[in-house]
């Protein structure tokens, strides 16, 4: 089993990705209270952007300070044993994929790639914890599209890499 997950193929810039560490991610969210895609990363865009907005007319008018939010001992406890998931579309956005890509294939260590729609690849959830915990069997993530996560439908499981590429005409 990979600890990391690599993009390449037809991208601007091949990355690898440590699931590890998106526990400290402010765009993870858990997958317990998921219920479909209208539950996208503009409403938390734009919540933060709010947020950042008032901080910064909150500082123009009293002058700068240190923050003082602190998550609850019970939030960050929770943060231990849930079961949580990130989208994969901003990952396919920092790795800016080509414009002849058309296609995901992803690689897992057991059976062959699948392939997808790169327009339907960046609907993808992708679970990196549960119970609290990184995912150490058929991880590090499980792969999800929204339909399968509310269905109980099982994961992609055993992801290596992703590789972007163009469409092959037969």
């Amino acid at each position: 089993m990979s600890d990391v997950i690599v993009f390449k193929g037809a991208v601007s810039f091949p990355i690898t990705l440590d699931p590890s560490v998106w526990i400290f991610d402010d765009r993870k969210f858990d997958l317990g209270t998921y219920r479909g895609e209208e539950d996208t990363d503009t409403g938390h865009q734009k919540k933060y952007l709010e947020g950042t907005g008032a901080q910064w007319d909150k500082e123009l008018r009293e002058g700068a300070a240190l923050p003082s939010e602190r998550k609850s001992l019970i939030e960050e406890r929770k943060a231990l044993e849930g079961d949580y998931g990130i989208r994969l579309a901003p990952f396919i956005d920092n790795a800016v994929p080509l414009q002849e890509a058309t296609h995901v294939s992803i690689h897992r260590e057991n059976g062959g790639p699948l392939l997808l729609p790169l327009a339907e690849a960046r609907r993808a959830i992708l679970q990196f914890s549960r119970d609290g915990k990184p995912i150490r069997t058929d991880g590090p993530i499980y792969f999800y599209l929204p339909e399968m996560l509310l269905s109980k439908a099982p994961p992609v499981t055993g992801i290596t890499a992703f590789e972007f590429i163009a469409e092959t005409k037969n």
